[in-house]
């Protein structure tokens, strides 16, 4: 009965569409006004009207980007070339009349990186665009092409004219050997999630396992190579290949890396997608890079087991306009961070008191920044509005949920058992076309683990407030937290770990009160407060480190210390405020680090090792 009322559904959405497929095109060779123009070839529709839609937000972002208000000069055409009707209905969303008689769309897209009058937010900059004459096209194609409302599943076509002496680098297979590139799909969103780069030939690619992978790299000044990245990136490719099992659960795999020597606002970093990942770098050489590609590779690259082969229906049947959010960024981000160390330290690609070192900076930067009670599930329900500001999270808190729920797993069954294989025993279960119910999560990791502990754990410590037992966790492997005493400190105020910097603005931003210290209070200082001026030295962010680094070697206890900050009162509007205060020290806080236990068990022993040696 299933099937056939399946095969009924099938008749009808066929019906109601008619034949065809949508077929997308765009020539790199055109570029105007900073602008490309999409047409979209729309297959026979049988309803009197039709809705076009682009992006609100796509999978893996966990922000609101509105992706329409990048397009301009809208029109909608009969196979006569004549305008039809169409109305805007909201920022990202063009309701078609007549649309029995479509046949076309036209428009223009700006670039996202590179549009100061296109409003709205900030695209981060792997997740966007970037149209650059005869040097560079970065296509993230979320951000150009939009699809039919009630029609996602339908078979889509992309055709790309290119300048002779440009190579797309894509995880999505190119059909055309002339100078128009073909690429197709079964869907829009898997379309979608294969983004390409254009730009003259630099690419590597090796056999991994039972999948081919392509490395791909835009460096403006060729100050760094495909072949460079892939000499660093290989040997952590093969431990995470024997970390998974042996095998991929994927054919082909694209790094697609763009090094940038614009100065930026500090948010560099990667957008991971089911076949690929796009990296936005500062440029530098293959010294300077070296550990950042491999730190942010080795979390990328992992996606391909969360959300490609395990996620819930929010992620495998995605809306576009108005997402739903799954609570369980602790599984897609903390486990996938934590994955991305424990395998390095598994493997000799990094060393027990480097890991140690990592998991040290995570639990001070929660401790500092973050929310340390707030339920981790509440917050990725609510992770695009009310608690967005706590999404930097789920690398620090939710990397120690990893840590901590694999050395429970492990001390539960004398080290055979841990995230390590309930992740595989989880990709068996699901995969990438069965999602799971967001509210069954933990019940079945309980079921699939047989480890009915597993529970309290998960009450406690991601849907609870309880705060993650550290100590315990450390000492069940031998080791400890060692404080020292605090001493006094010059500072200008706040710490500098609590400081994140404004996309709008490009200024500094204290994040919190938590950062602000005894010194700061005093000045007035105040949490979302942004740095201009400290002293009449600039703050701004090309010279911040090193007028800091200035002001706080020159000045002496009892001078005036001056800062001007822009204080946010609403609606972008900013106040300018000036503070003064004789300068004086802060006692810091005590400084901790994570040391062996000087006569550790040989239980405590036996777990440490069997962590870090698993089974693979």
């Amino acid at each position: 009965m299933k099937r056939f009322q399946l095969f009924l559904l099938l008749i009808v959405s066929t019906l109601a569409l008619g034949q065809g497929k949508v077929q997308y095109k765009l020539d790199l060779t055109k570029l105007e006004n900073d602008r490309l123009e999409v047409i979209v070839k729309t297959p026979k529709f049988k309803q009197k009207e039709v809705v076009y839609a682009l992006p609100k937000i796509v999978p893996g972002t966990y922000a609101n980007y509105d992706f329409g208000r990048f397009v301009q000069d809208f029109k909608a055409l009969d196979a006569q070339g004549k305008n039809l009707k169409f109305k805007k209905t909201g920022p990202n969303t063009y309701q078609i009349s007549n649309a029995s008689q479509m046949a076309e769309l036209r428009y223009f897209v700006h670039d996202t990186w590179d549009s100061p009058e296109i409003s709205g937010d900030y695209v981060f900059e792997p997740a966007g665009t970037s149209f650059q004459q005869d040097s560079l096209f970065a296509l993230n194609t979320h951000a150009m092409l939009g699809y039919f409302i009630g029609h996602e599943k339908i078979q889509v076509q992309l055709s790309i004219d290119k300048p002779k002496t440009m190579y797309g680098a894509s995880s999505i297979q190119n059909k055309s050997h002339s100078s128009t590139d073909q690429f197709e799909a079964a869907y829009y969103q898997e379309l979608i999630d294969a983004p390409l780069m254009y730009a003259n030939p630099d690419t590597v690619s090796f056999p991994l396992a039972n999948a081919n992978i392509l490395i791909s790299v835009y460096s403006p000044n060729k100050m760094c190579s495909a072949a460079q990245v892939a000499e660093q990136i290989k040997p952590l490719l093969e431990a995470q290949k024997k970390y998974l099992g042996g095998q991929l659960p994927v054919s082909n795999y694209a790094f697609i890396i763009v090094l940038s020597d614009n100065i930026k606002n500090g948010s560099y970093g990667a957008l991971e997608h089911a076949q690929s990942s796009f990296y936005y770098l500062p440029e530098g050489n293959i010294q300077t890079l070296a550990e950042t590609i491999r730190e942010v590779c080795a979390h990328e690259f992992f996606h391909i087991v969360t959300p490609l082969n395990i996620h819930s229906e929010e992620i495998g049947n995605f809306n576009f306009l108005e997402p739903k959010m799954s609570k369980h960024l602790w599984l897609y981000e903390g486990l996938t961070e934590y994955a991305a160390h424990h395998v390095q330290l598994k493997y000799q690609i990094t060393d027990l008191k480097k890991f140690m070192s990592t998991f040290e900076n995570k639990w001070e930067v929660m401790n500092v920044q973050f929310d340390r009670k707030l339920p981790f599930t509440v917050m990725s329900e609510k992770v695009l509005d009310k608690y967005k500001d706590e999404y930097g999270n789920v690398y620090q808190k939710g990397a120690w949920l990893g840590f901590g729920l694999d050395l429970t797993l492990r001390k539960l069954s004398q080290g055979k058992y841990g995230t390590q294989e309930m992740m595989r025993d989880l990709a068996q279960y699901y995969g990438p076309h069965q999602s799971f119910k967001d509210n069954e999560l933990f019940d079945q990791l309980v079921k699939i683990t047989q480890k009915p502990e597993l529970k309290s754990f998960f009450q406690k410590y991601v849907e609870g407030k309880e705060e993650i037992p550290v100590a315990d966790w450390l000492h069940s492997i031998g080791y400890e937290i060692q404080e020292f005493s605090a001493s006094p400190i010059k500072s200008l105020g706040f710490d500098f770990q609590s400081l994140n910097v404004n996309a709008e603005t490009h200024r500094a931003v204290i994040n919190s009160e938590d950062g602000i210290n005894e010194f700061g209070r005093m000045l007035g200082l105040q949490a979302k407060d942004e740095l201009v001026f400290v002293n009449q030295l600039s703050f701004s962010l090309e010279n911040f480190s090193m007028n800091a680094a200035k002001v706080l070697k020159d000045i002496q206890l009892g001078e005036i210390l001056e800062v001007e900050i822009a204080r946010p009162k609403g609606n972008g509007i900013y106040e300018t405020v000036r503070l003064k205060a004789p300068f004086q020290t802060s006692m810091g806080s005590a400084p901790t680090s994570f040391v062996p236990q000087k006569n550790p068990s040989d239980a405590q022993l036996e777990l440490r090792k069997q962590w870090m040696n698993s089974i693979p």
